[in-house]
């Protein structure tokens, strides 16, 4: 699967400092295809989380925490399904969690690694930067990733969401 968009290439270093991401400005749409037919968005949201950054090594240590019960689609049978205890189990594991430390450059790639945690399945996840700007005394930032849901433990019923999904993530940030 190919996703597609606009890559704007621009990563601005931001001042030194700790940065709350704002779940209002924040975003995350997973996109996937199921029986390699039909096209499948999703959007989850940003609860809360913190970014650490050091400009002079360079590094960012990342926390973010992500609503298991903010999962849907076009389909509000399908994203109970997925909330419950079949996949996400919502009720249970509430939030799905990244955390990350390693800010790597590679010419003018940028890339975060870190672990993603679903449920109580722990597995590396890094994040290709697409942009990162600074905005006022804050930050907001693209990036994207492909996840393999059977990774986490996600296995069953894959014709209902496929396996594969690229996610979107948009990050904003205010200092603390």
């Amino acid at each position: 699967m190919t996703v597609t968009h606009a890559v704007t290439r621009r990563i601005d270093i931001p001042a030194a400092g700790r940065y709350a991401l704002d779940p209002v400005r924040s975003s995350i749409t997973l996109r996937t295809r199921v029986f390699r037919l039909h096209s499948l968005t999703a959007a989850m949201y940003i609860t809360s989380g913190q970014i650490d950054v050091d400009p002079a090594v360079p590094r960012a240590t990342v926390t973010a925490a992500i609503s298991a019960a903010s999962f849907s689609t076009d389909n509000s049978r399908r994203d109970s399904d997925v909330r419950s205890s079949r996949f996400l189990h919502a009720d249970a594991y509430p939030e799905l969690s990244y955390r990350a430390a390693t800010l790597s450059q590679d010419n003018d790639r940028w890339t975060l690694t870190g672990e993603l945690t679903v449920r109580d399945a722990t597995g590396p996840v890094t994040l290709e930067i697409d942009s990162f700007q600074v905005t006022g005394q804050g930050f907001r930032a693209h990036a994207t990733t492909r996840i393999d849901r059977a990774a986490f433990g996600l296995t069953t019923a894959q014709w209902m969401g496929g396996r594969i999904f690229d996610i979107e993530l948009t990050a904003a940030g205010d200092p603390l």
